[in-house]
């Protein structure tokens, strides 16, 4: 997938409408998502058909963007 397309896409997932800063709920947007996940796949191959776990406290935006890129779980 290409980096433009995965944002594009990724600019669909909604994002906290009122984030709580006390509970470091600090979204992601989906330019930042989009290059850390192809940036992880393409220089290093960590995504496409590994186990990804996003362990944040967000709307899952990096998880999304996993399975989209070929994540198996």
């Amino acid at each position: 997938m290409k980096l433009k397309q995965l944002e594009g896409y990724l600019g669909d997932v909604a994002a906290f409408r009122e984030p709580k800063v006390q509970l470091e709920q600090y979204p992601t947007t989906a330019h930042l998502a989009s290059r850390i996940l192809y940036t992880a796949e393409s220089s290093f191959g960590d995504i496409d058909d590994k186990a990804v776990v996003d362990l944040g406290c967000g709307c899952g935006m990096l998880s999304v963007a996993a399975a989209m890129m070929g994540a198996k779980s």
